[in-house]
């Protein structure tokens, strides 16, 4: 595996996160050979080690390596340096023993390393930074309208039957071969049925327990879409799922077929996700008194920023947000990414998800003197009402 430069105390901490993330992937791979599984532990304790100090590596074993990884991860990774961040609390596995569901997108964002990758996982993880990369450079090539077209369409038709899903895209669909036969994704599958999302209509990951089987959205968990499955309709017939969470709302279960399509999993994670947060922002101010707001405004370049509003009360000052919204689900890497960027050239506000509040004044102090200001979904649409005059 390859190794950063170890004098860098954020390349230290990158590398010891990369290593526990495989590490936990390997741990939760119930087809993984046992041989294989003890490999990959081994590499990925000699990569933990490598990063800390020699006193501090020779007090991590195996055992104690294990252990680490279902407890915070504070006990395995090198101190943070300067500017603190979320993953000394962080778990890689949930109550149930379980590894959490954005365990690959942590390990993308992260920068695992390609020779890592190509030695430890799987091809589709291979791909999905070149997956992630290729969309964006379509995306660039197309024409300020086509531009808002498709990205429209990547948050409103991201799965469905394949004769559905053309007729949406239309002309752009040869352009955008980024879908995939969900017949071949065993993990959203349940007696040869898949289920969608309602918030973001991509498959629901399927999450044996030992009695139960849980059907969630990977993104939307935590906001309430989860499920319980309850078996005994037959293959016929979709199996009913009952609501667990307070956003789960009825789904109807659709054939795991090749007639059956879903974006890849990079596009929908950092294409879906981002489009339906402007599109929820947009439609949540779009009506109020005295609000102008432009999505995807751009005339060169339609990706600068996301969505340009504009409150103009009489007798006020007018304001103004250039938003450009982000749903990664690493801040620390977010940050990271938007620093090696160059300084917008003029104010910017970067816009989490609800659940990420709590982050986003380190995500603020990181951007610090650039310009940028960072709140959450709803605190914009809040301070959007506040500024045309409606209630707190």
């Amino acid at each position: 595996m390859v190794i950063k430069d170890p004098s860098d105390a954020r390349s230290r901490r990158d590398q010891a996160l990369t290593a526990c993330c495989m590490a936990a992937a390997a741990e939760s791979d119930p087809l993984l050979p046992s041989a294989r599984r003890a490999s990959m532990l081994m590499d990925c304790l000699s990569v933990l080690r490598a990063v800390h100090p020699v006193d501090r590596a020779a007090q991590i074993d195996m055992r104690r390596f294990r252990q680490g990884l279902r407890g915070p991860l504070g006990t395995l990774l090198p101190p943070a340096g300067e500017g603190a961040d979320q993953f000394d609390a962080m778990r890689l596995f949930d109550a149930h023993g379980l590894v959490r569901d954005g365990l690959e997108d942590l390990c993308r964002e992260h920068m695992v390393p390609h020779r890592a990758l190509e030695q430890h996982w799987s091809w589709a993880r291979v791909r999905a930074e070149q997956e992630e990369r290729r969309l964006y450079e379509v995306l660039r090539r197309l024409s300020p309208e086509e531009y808002r077209r498709a990205r429209t369409l990547l948050g409103e038709y991201p799965a469905g039957p394949v004769r559905k899903l053309r007729r949406a895209w239309d002309r752009l669909w040869m352009r955008f071969d980024f879908f995939e036969a969900v017949s071949d994704w065993p993990w959203c599958q349940l007696d040869g049925w898949w289920y969608p999302c309602p918030d973001c209509h991509w498959p629901m990951r399927v999450v044996r327990h030992k009695t139960t089987v849980e059907v969630r959205c990977e993104a939307h968990a935590a906001r309430g879409v989860h499920y319980r499955w309850v078996p005994g309709s037959g293959r016929d017939q979709p199996a009913p799922l009952v609501a667990t969470g307070k956003r789960a709302t009825p789904v109807q279960g659709l054939p795991a077929s090749t007639e059956h399509l879903a974006l890849t999993r990079p596009v929908w994670r950092y294409g879906t996700l981002p489009t339906l947060m402007e599109l929820h922002l947009r439609n949540e101010i779009a009506d109020l008194p005295h609000v102008t707001v432009e999505i995807w405004p751009g005339k060169l370049r339609p990706d600068e920023y996301d969505l340009h509003i504009t409150v103009a009360v009489p007798g006020r000052r007018k304001r103004t947000w250039r938003v450009d919204a982000k749903a990664w689900e690493s801040v620390t890497a977010l940050a990271t990414a938007l620093l090696e960027r160059d300084a917008p050239a003029f104010p910017l506000t970067i816009v989490l998800p609800d659940h990420q509040e709590r982050e986003q004044h380190y995500l603020a102090a990181r951007l610090r003197g650039r310009r940028t200001k960072v709140t959450t979904c709803s605190q914009l649409i809040e301070s959007v009402r506040t500024a045309c005059g409606g209630p707190r």
